[in-house]
């Protein structure tokens, strides 16, 4: 009996898929907010479509993980084309079962069931869109990813994304359009988070406290964007929009972001 193996999400297994990103903070509230609501997204994707995430085990332990799901799903995209499918991240954080190819394992298997039409109930996948952010864990994801000849688009997709052929050629995404100040966001801040992934909630959280020690007396607004998506639609999908101005700097980079939620303030 092989020492890893792989399982589609089933009802009866969200919580593993669970454990492999949050393990370390299962005892954190703000974290467990989140996880809730991953886990009612996931079973809402379930009864939809059918599993949208893949989970490894190595000697029956939940090690890593793979989630995703087809563009034509995603609420925030005024935009959606027909057989693409959007890895939205691959994940192995423990050390014992790194480097026994897990990870291409998950991936290898997704592309399998995209080439024989059992992805997300698609017939026909064109092509694949991985996330390629980089974690600062272990392998790079551009690298990884690179390293299973994902390739980066022609076109500005956007600035993490790689795509690999299935059944058919890359298409480009119509331009996205910028943002326009809206009125309604002048003198307030407003975050984003989504239930895909169980960090998004808490990252809000903590993006929240910091613009308070910046400014606590501004109001700011924390929206759920999969059950709100025409507030980010209006917004054109940014994270964070600051007295009406979009906010780019990554607020783990503290004093960085601090910084310019300051300057939209004094704008």
């Amino acid at each position: 009996m092989s020492l890893i193996e792989l399982k589609n999400l089933d009802y009866d297994n969200i919580e593993d898929l669970l454990f492999v990103c949050s393990h370390k903070m299962l005892e954190d509230p703000v974290h467990q907010e989140g996880m809730q609501l991953k886990r009612k997204w996931l079973k809402e994707m379930l009864s939809k479509m059918g599993s949208v995430a893949k989970i490894a085990y190595y000697k029956g332990k939940p090690v890593g993980q793979i989630l995703y799901f087809p563009e034509e799903i995603e609420k925030t995209k005024l935009t959606k084309r027909k057989g693409v499918l959007w890895i939205n991240c691959v994940y192995n954080p423990f050390k014992e079962a790194q480097r026994l190819g897990i990870g291409r394992k998950l991936v290898e298997n997704l592309i399998e069931d995209c080439r024989k039409g059992r992805a997300c109930g698609l017939k026909t996948v064109k092509f694949v869109l991985a996330k390629a952010f980089n974690t600062g864990e272990a392998l790079s994801l551009p690298d990884f990813y690179r390293r299973l000849g994902f390739l980066q688009p022609p076109t500005s997709e956007n600035s993490n994304a790689l795509y690999k052929s299935v059944s058919g050629e890359y298409e480009p995404c119509p331009p996205k359009e910028g943002y326009v100040p809206l009125p309604e966001d002048r003198n307030k801040a407003v975050v984003f988070y989504s239930p895909i992934c169980q960090f998004s909630y808490p990252f809000a959280v903590e993006i929240k406290e910091l613009i308070r020690e910046v400014a606590p007396e501004l109001p700011i607004e924390i929206i759920n964007e999969w059950e709100h998506p025409e507030e980010a639609i209006k917004r054109k999908n940014h994270w964070l929009v600051v007295n009406a101005k979009p906010i780019y700097t990554f607020f783990k980079a503290e004093e960085q972001f601090k910084n310019e939620v300051k300057q939209a303030l004094e704008s």
